[in-house]
Parts: C-alpha cells; structure tokens; sequence
C-alpha cells in the first residue's frame, strides 16, 4: 500500500500501464476469433469469426492501441483539470503529484508502458 502521495501516483500509473496489457478484448479476437461472450456481440463476433488469422491479430492490435489511447486521453484530461482548474487527487489528504516526469499523467502512462524508469526525485521528500 502506498504512504506518500507520489508513490499513490506512480502505482496507479503502474497498475493502468500493467493492465492495459491484459485486455480481454484483444484476447478474444485473436486466440477466440469473437469479441466479446456477450449475447450482445453477435454481428461484431461473426465479423470477427470471418477474418482471417492475421487480419484477428491486425484488429487485436488495433483494439489494444485504442485502449491505450483512451486511458491516455483521460489521463491528459484529468491532469489538466488538476493543473488549471483546481481539480485534485489526494492521500489521506495530501495532494498528488500529476507531474512527476514533467509530463503529465499521460505521459507518465505512456512512459510506463515502454518501461521508461519513474525519476529519480521524489516531490514528497523535497522541501
């Protein structure tokens, strides 16, 4: 469990960037050939039923990239929202740090996706 608001931050960054690789959608498309098991999905999963091998593997691709990019927008929104209007995410009332890298919360996202290391200054131990 974290105890300062900058390790709250890094380890929901970490846990978005660590599940984003786990999307059951993808999964299905490509190991399943169906979208979903959902009675909802039949005409998405006989699209899918139809594709060939690779084209599943391109659409798995294709859903995994828009998730990403999802989380990422909402990411970029919320730090905005932090940044200029006043917004905040705390720890037992302590404010969070939306800008450890120096690029927001997406871009601490992204970073995180492609291993990039979290810097090594700590805002909750600097004066």
């Amino acid at each position: 469990m974290p105890t300062t608001p900058s390790e709250a931050c890094k380890a929901i960054i970490d846990q978005l960037a660590n599940e984003t690789t786990r999307s059951i959608s993808t999964k299905l498309i490509a190991e399943q050939g169906i979208l979903s098991e959902s009675p909802d999905e039949g005409v998405a999963n006989e699209f899918v039923r139809s594709l060939s091998a690779e084209h599943r593997r391109i659409l798995a691709h294709i859903v995994h990239r828009e998730r990403v990019g999802a989380i990422h927008d909402v990411l970029a929104l919320l730090t905005s929202w932090i940044s200029t209007r006043g917004v905040g995410l705390t720890l037992h009332g302590e404010p969070m740090p939306v800008e450890l890298s120096g690029m927001g919360l997406h871009g601490d996202y992204i970073g995180r996706l492609n291993d990039w290391p979290w810097p090594e200054n700590d805002p909750d131990t600097q004066t």
